[in-house]
């Protein structure tokens, strides 16, 4: 449903807040798919804190899929994706150059800018208000989900009666391109609207790879520990005279 706005300002504030939930919803997701792509080479390194990763695994989880939820809201009152193109396509007079020049009136490169075609495409346009509605069978899945599981702890799916799930399922690969397209759509009006851009990627994405390397360095050190303890325990033994093997402590 449109959301009523009066100026373009308004219009501007609903990009500034949707992005938000959708950037947030990438960047969770990425970060859980690169770490559960990691696990394979450090497998020791995530088994010595197995509690703490399988509660971060389930928050990114949660977070990406929350966040996907609000995305494709189809509540009317709601900003979701749906509304915001709705509205886009009830106030196509913003996207204007005139209203254009304005909002980029502090930017040196606004009349370079303007010489792009800003209005989007009404074929597009219509193209992306079907993706984002409940008439997509990817959002439809999407939204029983979130009736059933996400939002909501359906009672009859508690009960074992989780037909409706199994006939509609949400994977890695759907939820991705939900994602993805979502992304693509909102990045397609924020270029129009105000020239501007985001990205999937988080500045710092990459942190988890040092936290891992120093990880793998602690644990080498503390096997050096280990077989610097025993070569010493092995040699008083020796200087002892005591008989049979010292036993060689187990690292963790």
């Amino acid at each position: 449903m449109e959301i009523k706005i009066t100026t373009s300002e308004e219009l501007n504030k609903l990009l500034d807040a949707l992005a938000q939930e959708i950037v947030d919803a990438n960047i969770c997701h990425r970060l859980y798919i690169d770490l559960l792509g990691s696990i394979s080479e450090n497998k020791r390194a995530f088994s010595q804190s197995n509690t703490f990763w399988n509660f971060v695994f389930i928050s990114l989880d949660d977070a990406r899929i929350i966040r996907l939820c609000k995305v494709f809201d189809q509540e009317s009152k709601s900003l979701n994706l749906y509304n915001l193109l709705v509205t886009i396509k009830a106030n196509i007079h913003y996207f204007k150059k005139d209203h254009f020049r304005e909002r980029l009136r502090e930017n040196a490169f606004v009349e370079i800018l303007a010489r792009d075609d800003r209005i989007p495409k009404e074929e597009q346009l219509d193209k992306d208000i079907w993706f984002a509605s409940s008439e997509n069978p990817l959002v439809k899945k999407l939204i029983i989900w979130r009736n059933n599981i996400i939002a909501h702890l359906g009672a009859k799916v508690s009960l074992g009666q989780d037909k409706i799930l199994k006939e509609n399922p949400l994977d890695n690969k759907r939820i991705e391109t939900l994602l993805d397209e979502s992304f693509s759509i909102f990045n397609r009006y924020s270029s129009l609207y105000r020239a501007s851009t985001y990205s999937k990627k988080v500045v710092g994405h990459d942190d988890f790879k040092s936290l891992l390397k120093f990880l793998n360095l602690g644990l080498q050190k503390w096997d050096e520990d280990i077989e610097n303890q025993y070569k010493k325990l092995k040699k008083t033994r020796q200087n002892n005279g005591v008989q049979g093997t010292a036993q060689r402590p187990r690292r963790p």
